[in-house]
């Protein structure tokens, strides 16, 4: 018997959209802030080397590798090798691999929680709990299940775990011995430039995702793992079985770029860019909807607030008006229906961002007197 499973909501949404859709839905970066000149060159160099059409190491290539064990010794105050680093085909197939190789029955997850990671662990038949209150990880972890958390600007409600939060979670980790997978999307994109310390490094039952999709090009789909060299002996053999190695081309192309470029002056630009368009989109709120209540994130790619309506069905209103953005419903692990939702303000113009929110507040003014309308015309007849 066939197992049946659910597409991923976002994914479905993107496909639906075209040219003329204002989409808040997906996590996507801004592509006109995307190194293009700087990518061809180092391409160009790069296709000069015939190794970049072959078949390479599992783990990935080197000098890739040392340059991303760099970043995490010398920004995120964790020392690390480049023996301890994975390549991995996208930050999304880390999820796999790991489960796969290390979760028996069932994962911890926040709540509300990234799409992709429920995804992942649903696919592979295990069983998702949430959480969320930290205390509440004393009963919740075991020594053989896994506990999933984004400790910056996490996907969707953009929030961030402060230093003793992190310290406490490392704390029941050490006590339960429970395996970590901390997911690192955004932890780049704090507007401020500030980098923290991550639970990983407190805790050596753990697995730390990085990736270059969010601050280089997703197209690339290059992410990687950091742990325990003796746990990446054991995922490679996951990673194996999958695709052998992530694109050779693909790698050398992102360590070329690394060798030539400074990859913070690049996210200067990028931070910059995004906080003005979010502080943007929160004004357009406070303008449009004042009654959507939200706090402007720090950092990340998101606004998560909650509306007075039920977002998902003002999510299937809107998007017949070419207009996309994510009900929370579908970051719950149980899907229980909210009123919350989840805007991605990266990859629209400020004109597409007040469009946008002025078209949904539209929808919801003519959806609100209709209602008012109907009940009017039954207490006269």
């Amino acid at each position: 018997m066939t197992k049946s499973i659910k597409r991923s909501y976002i994914r479905e949404i993107l496909d639906a959209t075209n040219k003329e859709t204002i989409s808040f839905a997906g996590g996507l970066p801004d592509e006109n802030l995307f190194p293009m000149e700087k990518l061809k060159n180092a391409s160009l160099k790069v296709l000069d080397d015939s190794s970049s059409m072959q078949y390479s190491k599992s783990q990935g290539i080197e000098d890739l590798r040392e340059k991303i064990a760099k970043l995490y010794t010398k920004y995120f105050d964790f020392p690390t090798t480049k023996d301890e680093i994975l390549i991995t085909t996208g930050s999304q197939q880390a999820f796999d691999i790991i489960s796969k190789t290390f979760l028996e029955k069932e994962v911890i997850v926040q709540t509300p929680t990234y799409i992709g990671a429920l995804s992942a662990f649903k696919v592979l038949d295990l069983k998702v709990k949430d959480f969320k209150y930290i205390g509440s990880l004393n009963y919740q972890l075991k020594k053989d299940n896994g506990l999933y958390v984004m400790s910056d600007f996490a996907n969707p409600n953009a929030k961030s775990l402060e230093k003793e939060e992190r310290k406490e979670i490392a704390h029941i980790l050490n006590k339960k011995g429970s395996f970590l997978i901390e997911d690192a999307a955004y932890s780049l994109l704090d507007f401020d430039g500030k980098i923290k310390k991550p639970i990983s490094a407190y805790y050596q039952k753990s697995f730390h995702l990085g990736s270059f999709s969010k601050i280089v090009a997703p197209g690339l789909r290059v992410g990687w793992i950091r742990c325990d060299k003796k746990f990446i002996e054991k995922i490679l053999v996951s990673k194996e079985a999958l695709d052998l190695h992530t694109p050779t081309l693909n790698q050398m192309i992102l360590n070329q770029f690394l060798e030539d470029n400074d990859l913070f002056e690049h996210l200067k630009k990028i931070r910059m860019d995004y906080k003005e368009k979010m502080e943007f989109m929160a004004s357009c709120f406070k303008k449009y909807i004042p009654s959507f209540q939200f706090e402007k994130p720090n950092g990340g790619m998101f606004i998560y607030g909650k509306f007075q309506e039920d977002s998902f069905l003002l999510a299937k209103e809107v998007l017949k008006k070419n207009i996309a953005f994510v009900p929370a419903q579908v970051f719950f692990a149980d899907s229980k229906k909210s009123k919350e939702a989840r805007f991605n303000f990266t990859n629209s113009s400020k004109k597409q961002i007040e469009k946008g929110i002025k078209e949904i507040s539209n929808m919801i003014i003519t959806k609100n007197e209709s209602i008012w309308f109907k009940m009017f015309k039954e207490r006269l007849s």
